[in-house]
């Protein structure tokens, strides 16, 4: 797969701010010799202007009817919205290939219209979400760089929602990213704070940072043995996820009825289906008076510190699966983990366990 350009594209989800690359990871790139796009006003709302890019040597594209330049290579943050997927649909050109967080099991339905689009434009589509490989400290890693943002933003947005009248103690569910940024969050203010996880590895961290940590018995269901810790527990962000692997419900109906009343249950697991019963991706769902909230992009609150730490991670990975020559490196291991389909082929395995598949019957 030969590239000749690679066009940085505005995001069009609800209220995305982010921008795939700056002005500085840009500046590097062509250094390097490689022609970048960048669509006009991409990085208006991450503070970057079209000037910014242009002094990088970058050029600025427009889109028309005219649709996309062949052999190209597209960097996004997310997926765009369902207006701008239906126009790209219509616009690609051969030889496309798409790097970004693609969240490929939230098609509606699994492997639905839009990745049925590209398998019929034979579009090769890879989603940064996916890497089971590469460490939480691993300088390619988008999702633990955006998951350290949003662990910190979840637990000051829970705590803005919290009106109950019991004081606030934070349960955090998981030992990724976001549920130790949530948890360092909260004991910055001075909060209590109760983490759960499954190794014993983590002790020492949390006894430092004056967090009780729990060990989930390995043979014992996780929710029933959260239960007896949850009575005084007004915030829980719920964290437990692992990439590829559908999560393991631990906040139930039993779960939420012990909660104090006004409790605010914020689900970061919503894309591998959830930690939360009942929880709904993008909405604040309120049962018995317990607010059960999902925000699929909290970074996007604070576009320019997280389209800095997005775009220096997208350089170390472009590092490694591009060819000075432009060639896309298909058989490397991190593509190999991450595509969801590839000139026409879907990677089915990626739904494994998330539900039926409903496929495209004609992809010639």
């Amino acid at each position: 797969m030969h590239i000749k350009q690679i066009l940085v594209v505005k995001e069009t989800s609800d209220n995305e701010r982010r921008v795939a690359l700056t002005p500085e990871a840009v500046a590097l790139l062509v250094s390097k010799g490689y022609r970048i796009l960048i669509e006009s006003a991409a990085g208006f709302n991450a503070g970057f202007k079209n000037a910014d890019y242009i002094k990088t040597g970058a050029e600025i594209f427009s889109l028309t009817s005219a649709g996309f330049p062949a052999n190209t290579l597209f960097l996004r943050v997310k997926r765009g919205n369902a207006t701008r997927e239906q126009i790209e649909s219509k616009l690609f050109q051969t030889n496309t290939s798409i790097l970004g967080f693609l969240d490929p099991v939230f098609s509606e339905p699994l492997g639905g219209n839009d990745i049925a689009n590209w398998r019929k434009a034979k579009i090769n589509t890879f989603s940064v979400g996916l890497f089971k490989s590469l460490s939480a400290q691993d300088p390619k890693n988008m999702q633990a760089a955006m998951s350290r943002i949003a662990g910190r933003l979840a637990f000051q947005d829970a705590k803005k929602r919290y009106i109950g009248e019991k004081p606030i103690k934070l349960t955090v569910l998981g030992t990724g990213p976001a549920a130790f940024s949530a948890a360092f969050e909260a004991r910055k203010q001075g909060i209590s704070v109760q983490l759960f996880g499954r190794q014993e590895r983590y002790r020492a961290e949390c006894d430092a940072k004056g967090i009780v940590y729990h060990v989930s018995p390995a043979f014992q269901n996780q929710a029933r043995f959260i239960q007896p810790y949850l009575k005084e527990q007004t915030i829980v962000i719920a964290a437990a996820r692992k990439v590829g692997e559908k999560a393991t419900i631990l906040i139930d109906e039993v779960n939420l009825s012990i909660l104090p009343k006004k409790s605010v249950v914020v689900d970061l697991a919503i894309s591998e289906g959830g930690n939360v019963i009942g929880s709904k991706r993008d909405q604040v769902v309120v049962t018995n008076e317990i607010s059960i909230v999902n925000i699929s992009a909290y970074p996007k609150a604070e576009p320019k510190e997280a389209s800095e730490a997005y775009s220096k991670c997208m350089i170390n990975l472009l590092e490694e699966i591009l060819s000075a020559e432009g060639e896309i490196l298909f058989e490397h291991p991190l593509l190999q983990e991450c595509w969801i389909t590839r000139e026409g082929e879907l990677n089915v395995a990626l739904f494994q366990g998330f539900g039926a598949i409903k496929v495209a019957p004609d992809i010639t």
